[in-house]
């Protein structure tokens, strides 16, 4: 899986965290801070690292949708509704505790942002992200069938609100569990 792909989903799962800090960059602007360029910097980096992570989940999501793809005929699916809220409390509410006006709170919660980004990266963490969740895509639990192999357990991210038996989808893979999949709809609905 591309790394790039996998720091802007990590990126943009945080989300929440990155427009509570705007409003807050932005009252400390308004209240006449004494040192206004901290709260520049955090408002163009946050700027530039949204549209830089939305346009590299853009192309791995749209762009390369058709290559390296193989069709399947789903057999059980499960829609994954806990990992998105469980990320939000569990790692981008706690983040929320430094005042990020202060250098050295920033400095604290870089370090940890750090250390939470090299986890993402080690174990191919980019399946809680509410900006996908927002956009249209679940994630799935499934089982698939072809003609020439079946896959076990794998999880699907796909736009689609629901996934069912029997619906048949194409897949690319990301690693050896994660697929982007897109819904093939059946010849007599085209």
């Amino acid at each position: 899986m591309p790394v790039l792909f996998v720091l802007s989903m990590f990126f943009l799962s945080f989300m929440p965290l990155w427009i509570c800090v705007v409003c807050i960059e932005v009252k400390s602007l308004w209240d006449g801070t004494a040192c206004p360029g901290t709260e520049w910097i955090a408002l163009g980096t946050i700027g530039f690292m949204v549209v830089l992570g939305t346009l590299v989940a853009l192309k791995m999501l749209c762009g390369e949708s058709r290559r390296n793809t193989e069709e399947y005929k789903v057999v059980t699916a499960q829609k994954d509704t806990l990992s998105t809220t469980a990320y939000l409390l569990s790692n981008v509410l706690p983040l929320l505790a430094f005042d990020f006006t202060l250098w050295f709170d920033a400095l604290q919660f870089m370090i940890l942002f750090g250390f939470l980004a090299i986890l993402c990266l080690l174990h191919f963490r980019c399946d809680s992200n509410i900006c996908l969740e927002l956009a249209g895509y679940r994630w799935y639990k499934c089982s698939l069938r072809s003609a020439s192999e079946d896959k076990e357990n794998i999880t699907v991210l796909i736009h689609r609100r629901q996934l069912n038996a029997n619906d048949v989808i194409t897949i690319r893979n990301l690693n050896d569990e994660l697929y982007i999949g897109r819904y093939k709809k059946p010849e007599n609905d085209r």
